[in-house]
């Protein structure tokens, strides 16, 4: 699971392996956005492309809305414990994107 509820149901703490493996698969679709992107000869800024599909994708929110609709909780974004980290994985993935 891409996070772990704890058992009072009250906070959620994101797992960095299954995290980073969703990021992972994210990458592999801008990777993939940009190929095609390259071979239509289209140019394109590959830093601001990762960082619209990370906003667009939402990831806390959905996490949190899987979990309040799997679990009948009534959980917010500041239920999360390790957020900051997590979002420090979010900043590692999009420097990746800005170095190409």
């Amino acid at each position: 699971m891409i996070a772990t509820l704890n058992k009072s149901k009250t906070a959620l703490t994101i797992n960095r392996q299954e995290f980073k493996l969703a990021l992972g698969k994210i990458g592999d679709g801008i990777d993939k956005q940009i190929t095609s992107l390259k071979k239509a000869k289209q140019s394109y800024d590959a830093a601001e492309i990762a960082r619209e599909v990370i906003s667009e994708a939402n990831i806390f929110e959905a996490i949190i809305e899987g979990f309040n609709e799997e679990e009948g909780t009534n959980l917010k974004l500041a239920d999360i414990t390790n957020i900051e980290v997590a979002q420090g994985w979010i900043d590692e993935f999009l420097e990746k994107f800005s170095e190409l």
